[in-house]
């Protein structure tokens, strides 16, 4: 069955349109996405109104030649660097912002006046409500080519800029990072912001550089993804957050060291859409099993490897 695309949604724009906003820990621990920027207009979709600052620009060649890090760039803060966020999330440094300015698209929203803690309740209910949507991921309706352009499956919410980073600043303190469920799998929150931003993705994960050496990111399933068409990396969904899950590669251990913190893992998520690709990436560690079966994992093969080569010698 073939599908109608409007011409209209043929053009992709030359910049970035999707960003990881959150990680959501099994342990109730949420933090912001590694490369997000507070200011960054939410209220918009277009470049110039700023709506773009902060989704990540993630090219292979651009970081295999040195240009940006393992994490990429974005249009409003350039070099995404990974211990900006998780240092003020720890309390130890102020992540950049966005200064581009905007175009200014309707009433101001009272930011000040909500004050952070409110803002972090708020942004911790959206989590839990949004991930509650699609509890089953084995069976994915949002996969079909139609469903995934239409860009179905996620919360659309529109507020006048971003203050997530300022939010979260100092809860790793007394909070620690947001862990993985017992099965090695984190959650994240990919923030779509227009057409050309949708799934689905892809994911590596870095469980020993803290995302400062490209090699070091390795593939990893993504288990619960976001709709998008594959072939053209589009969708008609603007400003709208979808759950993503993303399950380690057997084995991973997370041993990253950053911002004083030892132990950390990075998730680096992107889709294919033909000016990008386009993502974002977040931090996070693991729950005790998790690790527990990783490292049982690593000794089982290690003994098998052992045992052939044993065989091999006799």
């Amino acid at each position: 069955m073939r599908w109608a695309i409007p011409s209209s949604l043929l053009v992709a724009g030359a910049h970035a349109h999707g960003v990881i906003l959150m990680t959501k820990g099994a342990n109730g621990v949420n933090a912001p996405g590694s490369c997000v920027l507070d200011d960054t207009p939410r209220d918009c979709i277009v470049n110039s109104c700023g709506a773009q600052a902060d989704t990540g620009i993630i090219r292979d060649a651009e970081i295999n030649r040195g240009e940006y890090g393992p994490l990429g760039w974005t249009q409003g803060g350039g070099n995404c660097k990974p211990d900006a966020v998780i240092g003020q999330y720890m309390g130890l440094s102020t992540a950049p912002k966005y200064t581009g300015g905007r175009t200014f698209t309707g009433k101001l929203d009272p930011i000040e006046e909500k004050g952070k803690k409110q803002r972090r309740a708020d942004h911790d209910l959206h989590l839990e409500a949004l991930f509650s949507k699609r509890a089953n991921p084995s069976f994915n309706p949002f996969a079909l080519p139609i469903i995934g352009f239409l860009g179905l499956g996620g919360n659309r919410t529109a507020y006048f800029q971003e203050t997530i980073v300022s939010d979260y600043a100092g809860k790793g303190k007394d909070n620690g990072l947001p862990t993985t469920d017992d099965d090695n799998t984190i959650s994240c929150v990919y923030r779509q912001i227009n057409e050309d931003g949708p799934g689905p993705l892809s994911a590596a994960v870095d469980s020993t550089s803290a995302a400062t050496d490209r090699n070091a990111f390795k593939d990893a399933k993504v288990v619960q993804n976001v709709p998008g068409d594959g072939f053209v990396g589009l969708s008609i969904a603007t400003n709208t957050n979808f759950p993503v899950k993303v399950q380690l590669p057997e084995g991973t251990v997370c041993e990253g060291k950053v911002a004083g913190l030892d132990n950390v893992c990075f998730v680096r998520l992107r889709n294919n859409a033909f000016a990008g690709p386009f993502g974002g990436a977040g931090f996070f560690t693991q729950s005790d099993k998790a690790k527990k079966r990783a490292l049982e994992y690593r000794r089982r093969k290690r003994a098998e490897a052992s045992d052939m080569e044993m065989a091999r010698e006799s």
